[in-house]
């Protein structure tokens, strides 16, 4: 259950719409309501509506409808259907297939559609987009690149040290590099279907593969490689001491992040009624109240799990 619990600190990835640049949130929806209208989250039957979403981010979701339906991890991700892309997920909520989701920024054609029926999506989380080198056993250093010497990876031919493998074209982990870094990579890219980069990465030296977060903390670090720094500071958030080797001198503050970060949004079927149970987990995982129990309820354990992460199955 540790590691299962494992999960939102850094939290949260992406972009979405291939090529596609995401939209603006606007904010404000007045839907969420007064602290006396939100609801107590383990009075939430999980039965009475659907929640699902990216698959990225199945383990913030699964938390969420743990706590909110008072149940275990396990019994909660039975219930909740977190597979595909973002695109995807919004296209369930669409069809009605879904009564609340979890996702990514939509594409500029996506949100046109879920503004046309009356959807907001709210952001609740950050998740980050991180690189993992291909590395020897015996190879312990902090390894620090900087988003130029990244990009340069992922072109065409990749650059003088490093070559880049890159998600599937229309995976949610491809779209936040482009989001990010302003451009398609246009590194070896991976076969239709493949989402976590991790699994297909030849973990060789002078390799670079990448995942979301919290996908990466779901399924584990593959052997044969380490997380990078990204300009001095690794993806829990944490300044890379200036002691490491290969680390660049630089001023330690408590004000310096990860740079890679993404946010992800919630949003709801617009014909619910106020006391549906699809209303009241949307309200409490919406409010501050939420959205400041999902940030903490993994930061522990993430944490403790950076420095003895599982291997992937």
């Amino acid at each position: 259950m540790k590691k299962q619990l494992l999960a939102v600190m850094l939290c949260s990835a992406l972009l979405t719409g291939c090529g596609t640049a995401a939209v603006p949130v606007e904010k404000g929806s007045g839907i969420v309501g007064s602290a006396e209208e939100r609801p107590v989250v383990h009075q939430i039957d999980l039965d009475d509506f659907t929640f699902g979403g990216s698959a990225s981010l199945a383990l913030a979701g699964n938390l969420a409808a743990a706590k909110a339906g008072d149940v275990s991890y396990e019994t909660a991700s039975d219930k909740t259907e977190f597979t595909g892309s973002s695109e995807e997920a919004w296209q369930c909520l669409l069809d009605g297939k879904l009564d609340v989701a979890l996702a990514y920024a939509p594409s500029a054609e996506t949100a046109t559609q879920l503004k046309e029926q009356g959807i907001e999506w709210l952001e609740i989380g950050t998740d980050a987009l991180v690189f993992l080198a291909g590395s020897s056993p015996e190879n312990e250093t902090v390894l620090d690149l900087t988003k130029e010497d990244i990009l340069a990876a992922y072109q065409e031919n990749g650059s003088e040290s490093w070559i880049g493998y890159a998600s599937a074209p229309n995976s949610d982990s491809r779209r936040i590099f482009a989001t990010i870094f302003g451009q398609e990579c246009t590194g070896v890219t991976v076969k239709s279907g493949e989402d976590t980069l991790t699994a297909a990465c030849p973990h060789t030296e002078g390799t670079l593969c990448y995942a979301t977060y919290l996908s990466l903390v779901k399924n584990g670090k593959p052997e044969n490689t380490q997380m990078i720094a990204v300009d001095g500071i690794l993806p829990n958030s944490t300044v890379v001491s200036a002691s490491d080797e290969n680390i660049s001198d630089r001023t330690e503050t408590a004000e310096e992040q990860y740079p890679l970060q993404v946010p992800y949004y919630i949003a709801v079927r617009p014909d619910m009624e106020a006391d549906h149970p699809a209303m009241q987990f949307y309200r409490w995982l919406a409010s501050d109240e939420g959205k400041a129990w999902l940030a903490d309820a993994v930061v522990p354990v993430v944490q403790e799990e950076q420095t003895d992460m599982p291997e992937a199955s």
